[in-house]
């Protein structure tokens, strides 16, 4: 499992990405939280073109990005006002 974390716009995002053995790639999980408040967080799924990764490195680019275009408001139906 690789994990990374990154400080944006007063929320914590973080992404981890778990080998799926027999494929040989790596299905992802993003997590945002307030910043310095990590008892209230959501859960969200990034998007990938099947669900699964290459490799983790990008497994977890992508998952980062996407929790950075989720706290921007440019996913649609997404939100993070409630945290």
């Amino acid at each position: 499992m690789a994990l990374r974390q990154a400080n944006y716009r007063g929320m914590l995002i973080k992404a981890a990405a778990f080998e799926v053995v027999e494929l040989h790639r790596f299905i992802v999980s993003l997590i945002i939280a307030r910043d310095g408040s990590p008892w209230t967080a959501k859960l969200f799924s990034p998007p990938s073109k099947d669900g699964l990764f290459d490799d983790p490195e990008e497994a977890l680019d992508a998952t980062l990005a996407y929790g950075r275009a989720i706290i921007d408001g440019e996913v649609a139906g997404l939100t993070v006002q409630d945290l």
